[in-house]
């Protein structure tokens, strides 16, 4: 059986944040008759697909809608795209960045 503790540094999140999203209905995780926390393959699973889209920048508000309506798939599909756009544009970012970290680094290397 694993705890709260081992799962969270499974998943990289915070205890709290687990206790967050079971309250929020978001994951249900059984318990055994003392009320303790017994994580099967399902909450797991579903604390993975969680911890996946808030990584990406996915509003919990939109997790929740993907969550409670799983087999509505024109509405996960839209929501995935909006969140594909904003993550597209955040790498887009990114690069334009990069380049102007390495252009700096070549500029200050040459003057070194």
């Amino acid at each position: 059986m694993s705890t709260i503790k081992e799962i969270s540094e499974l998943l990289g999140i915070s205890a709290p944040t687990i206790r967050f999203y079971e309250k929020e209905g978001m994951v249900e995780i059984p318990r055994n008759e003392r009320g303790i926390r017994q994580f099967d393959e399902r909450s797991i699973d579903r604390l993975k697909a969680i911890v996946h889209y808030r990584r990406v920048g996915m509003p919990l508000e939109d997790i929740q809608k993907i969550l409670a309506e799983f087999h509505n798939h024109a509405l996960s599909s839209d929501l995935l795209k909006k969140t594909q756009a904003q993550l597209e544009a955040q790498i887009a970012a990114l690069q334009e960045t990069h380049a102007y970290l390495v252009k700096k680094i070549e500029i200050h290397q040459q003057l070194a």
